[in-house]
């Protein structure tokens, strides 16, 4: 599947995401964790009804 047919937004809308994403990336993979409250219900339902759209063709 292409990840083009996915939304690419990438927003970082508070200094506790900025936080999050730098310790995401500056971590080794396998002490990852990341911080699931910063995504909001909204967009989580949004992307889970993209997804079943993809899977659906």
């Amino acid at each position: 599947m292409a990840t083009s047919s996915f939304n690419k937004d990438f927003t970082l809308n508070t200094k506790k995401a900025v936080e999050s994403f730098e310790r995401i990336i500056s971590t080794p993979n396998k002490s990852i964790k990341i911080d699931k409250s910063l995504v909001s219900a909204e967009k989580e339902q949004r992307g889970e009804k993209k997804l079943k759209q993809i899977l659906s063709r």
